[in-house]
């Protein structure tokens, strides 16, 4: 291109333009040059995840196929001639490919086909009779054996299933197909007794027999002369003659049998104490009480009865109650070893007390002394107080704190730790379990990604996993995202069928749910409320990372990150750099690098130039609707 510029700056110059206005068109067209291609690239994004269907592969797949071959089929020249492949023979167009191709290429093909050995199990005693319920079939997984798979909630088991219909739950016979381990067992011991009679039929036969009647040569002689006499008296009856055939014969003749219903019910089928004589060889069972009642009024008699019998017995402590036992040191002197009278042990109950109290209460008994404190400042703006513990002139625990009470009783906690190890489990609890067992929880947030919003074990889950209900979910996000003046208005009704349907309406938001009871009900429709809120969530690990116990940090998290910063502070050395926090520095910095590597992208997206890109922030609240 640079002749044909020099040949248009002299052009230029023979109109009379100034050497300084050719520079500056010059300047002006390379800015435009470099600017286009800096547009393009600020037109580029990266694609974090796209979402396709199998339409739109479809349409462009008939897009290009209407493109190259017009839409009848036509092509390019409008002649509407059609191509023949078999005009050329396939040796011919792979002699054309290989060509051009070098000889170490040209003799290497890859094979027609791959052949590949995959284990499967032998398939025995299958019926014909069991059909799968709607949705299930059956896959061979890696491993041979058959698996059981429902397509739409994609549960897998490896038993096979059967329609119950009406029939009851507890009490009906289960199919030998259900369980796969008896049913082979089974058919392997038909197999094996089968075996055996086909070798006992195959046995030669003794001297003098016929092989296919079974009959002597006596038998055989007299039989001959009665056919021969038959024959002399008459030939009328031929078609009696078709019924007098050996019953040898039929045995060789391939076995045919007719099954009913009825018997293909009696025969693969179990009854319940067959099954449990044959699960008690593989598993351990135990015998429960179970009360049934014929009546309301029988219940609650028993119920009262019961209530009574409690109310009678010795009265105990309260469920969760901890007592402290230690004995107690006999005093120095004769006069107490002369009391034969004296307590050997004390008990203390630490419910309600702090740990300064518990600390002095068992130091003066068990100890006969009295705890002394060291106090000092610290040049620390966070922890300006330390604590020391004395007992007998030995130090024991240390605290910090932003007050001298507040280090005070850190102090004691330690001390109490140190002196009682049971302390810690069962009454401080230890530090680094809670973290441990918080990020725990954190990451057993997973398991609800599988789980919908709607599903009706959520409460359950929540339950056992100490995260909140469904309720409390649902005022959270009430709170945060519409503030506290949002109402909820419940109300629960009896149908038609005797079912309690709860309805509870939220804003312009209504949810009805069919429920056993109103506590049911209340978390039942907060799950679909909490599905109307949110329809780009499918799952109720994604509402947990949102308003779960680990989406916002407490002020005690908090404060105690900050006081981690702050105490690293006081590890620095004169003229040398501070280590500990340069080492906190760079494992946060890791902790980001982490974070952003594990975003993935899938490709980048670049928009259409006549689509124009969004000038305003991001940051800008009033553009986002909650």
């Amino acid at each position: 291109k640079r002749p044909r510029l020099e040949d248009e700056e002299q052009e230029l110059k023979v109109a009379g333009f100034s050497l300084s206005a050719i520079e500056e068109m010059r300047q002006t067209r390379d800015n435009e040059l470099q600017g286009e291609s800096m547009d393009q690239q600020l037109r580029q994004f990266q694609v974090l995840d796209e979402v396709g269907s199998a339409s739109d592969d479809a349409d462009d797949s008939d897009d290009a196929s209407d493109k190259y071959t017009g839409k009848d089929g036509e092509d390019d020249d409008g002649e509407g001639e059609e191509y023949d492949s078999s005009e050329f023979d396939d040796e011919e167009i792979e002699n054309l490919l290989d060509e051009k191709l070098p000889d170490e290429l040209r003799d290497s093909k890859r094979p027609m086909y791959e052949q590949r050995f995959k284990t499967v199990l032998e398939e025995k005693r299958l019926n014909h009779f069991e059909v799968l319920p709607e949705g299930w079939v059956q896959v061979t997984h890696n491993s041979g054996m058959p698996l059981f798979l429902h397509r739409k909630t994609r549960v897998c088991c490896a038993s096979r299933p059967y329609f119950l219909g009406t029939g009851s739950a507890r009490k009906h016979a289960v199919p030998l197909g259900a369980i796969p381990c008896l049913n082979y067992r089974r058919a392997l011991d038909e197999e094996s007794e089968t075996d055996q009679k086909k070798l006992e039929v195959e046995a030669p036969p003794a001297a003098g027999v016929c092989p296919i009647t079974g009959a002597t040569a006596t038998g055989a002689a007299a039989a001959a002369a009665s056919t021969s006499a038959l024959d002399v008296e008459g030939k009328e009856n031929d078609g009696d003659d078709v019924d007098m055939k050996p019953e040898g014969l039929t045995a060789l003749m391939p076995a045919a049998k007719i099954v009913t219903v009825n018997e293909n019910t009696q025969k693969e089928s179990i009854t319940p104490d067959q099954l449990n004589g044959y699960c008690q060889k593989l598993f351990k069972f135990k015998v429960i009480r179970v009360l049934r009642f014929r009546s309301w009024n029988a219940r609650r008699k028993f119920i009262k009865n019961r209530k009574h019998i409690k109310n009678i017995q010795r009265p105990t402590l309260p469920d969760g109650t901890k007592l402290i036992k230690f004995p107690i040191l006999a005093a120095s002197g004769d006069g107490g070893a002369m009391n034969p009278r004296g307590r050997k042990e004390w008990i203390m109950n630490p419910n309600g007390k702090s740990f300064v109290c518990i600390l002095h209460e068992y130091v003066q008994h068990a100890l006969k002394t009295q705890p002394t404190y060291e106090f000092k400042e610290l040049q620390n703006a966070a922890t300006p107080y330390s604590a020391t513990v004395s007992v007998n002139n030995l130090k024991y625990g240390t605290g910090y704190g932003t007050s001298k009470k507040q280090a005070k009783s850190e102090a004691a906690r330690e001390t109490l730790e140190i002196l009682i190890p049971d302390v810690k489990d069962k009454i401080t609890g230890n530090k680094d379990q809670k973290s441990g067992g918080a990020k725990k929880t954190q990451s057993d947030l997973s398991v609800f990604d599988d789980i919908r919003i709607e599903d009706p074990r959520v409460t359950e889950f929540c339950n056992k996993t100490t995260e909140p209900s469904p309720n409390a979910i649902l005022l959270t996000c009430l709170q945060r995202n519409y503030g506290s003046d949002v109402q909820i208005n419940q109300e629960i009704n009896r149908t038609a069928n005797n079912k309690n349907e709860f309805t509870m309406t939220v804003g312009k938001h209504t949810a009805k749910v069919v429920c056993k009871n109103k506590r049911e009900g209340k978390q039942l429709a907060s799950q679909a409320i909490l599905q109307i809120l949110h329809p780009h969530i499918m799952t109720w690990g994604s509402l947990l990372r949102l308003y779960g116990n680990n989406s916002i940090k407490t002020f005690k998290e908090k404060k105690l990150e900050e006081q981690e910063i702050t105490v690293l502070q006081s590890k620095a050395a004169v003229n040398q750099p501070n280590y500990a926090i340069l080492d906190k520095l760079k494992c946060e910095m890791l902790k980001l690098c982490a974070k952003q590597e594990s975003v993935l992208t899938k490709g980048t997206f670049v928009p259409p130039s006549d689509v124009d890109l969004p000038t305003s922030s991001g940051s800008n609240l009033n553009n986002v609707e909650l």
